[in-house]
């Protein structure tokens, strides 16, 4: 008797482990995560969380039927995805350093920013579907699962164990950095923390209309 994992079995957990590994490294996903809960507490996180995994699931559905693999054969298509995601980001970058600058305060509380549920889940979704990086990780990981003789429900596999995966993934972020945020931190490492996200925000966006004008 073979010990041997099926081909078809090997290339889900493959693709699985491919998005384990992207979703769990450092992005502005996690970031726009982890700041929220930290200064906005765990409702506003969790908010975050779900626009990043509805925009998430959203390639993931195009990238099973076929139809994110259609936008590498239109460059433009591509380039128009990252000038605008670039700019929403660098606009995302000026709004929330402003609304920071008009929180002078010397603590970290939860629950803090008048933001309502909606704008958080809003800024999630906005900064995952507006990533043309999401796009092409989607069509990795359906590449690498998916084969052309897996059964039709694969792809279906693949996304809604990507979808249990990452919601304990980001759940994890969410009370990890809602837990630092009832407690008070050094002046000089609230302000860093508080600054850093817009920073990021300002510089990826910049650099992706760079690098989508190219």
């Amino acid at each position: 008797m073979s010990l041997s994992m099926p081909y078809d079995q090997a290339s889900i957990l493959t693709a699985l482990a491919t998005y384990i590994v992207g979703a769990a490294s450092p992005g502005l996903g996690n970031m726009a995560i982890a700041s929220t809960s930290v200064q906005s507490g765990r409702i506003s996180g969790f908010a975050v969380m779900f626009g990043v995994l509805a925009a998430g699931q959203t390639w993931a559905l195009c990238a099973a039927a076929g139809l994110s693999s259609i936008l590498l054969t239109m460059p433009s298509a591509m380039h128009l995805i990252g000038i605008v995601g670039g700019m929403y980001l660098v606009w995302l970058a000026f709004k929330t350093f402003k609304n920071k600058r008009t929180k002078n305060r010397m603590e970290f509380a939860p629950h803090a920013g008048k933001s309502s549920t909606a704008h958080h889940f809003r800024k999630g979704f906005f900064i995952q579907i507006l990533n043309p990086k999401a796009v092409l990780g989607w069509i990795l990981i359906i590449s690498i699962g998916v084969r052309p003789e897996s059964p039709a429900y694969t792809p279906i596999i693949i996304v809604l164990c990507c979808l249990i995966l990452g919601m304990i993934i980001f759940s994890s972020y969410v009370m990890l950095f809602s837990l630092i945020g009832t407690r008070p931190l050094p002046l000089g490492s609230m302000s860093l923390f508080r600054y850093a996200e817009p920073i990021v925000y300002f510089l990826a966006g910049s650099w992706l209309v760079v690098d989508s004008l190219k």
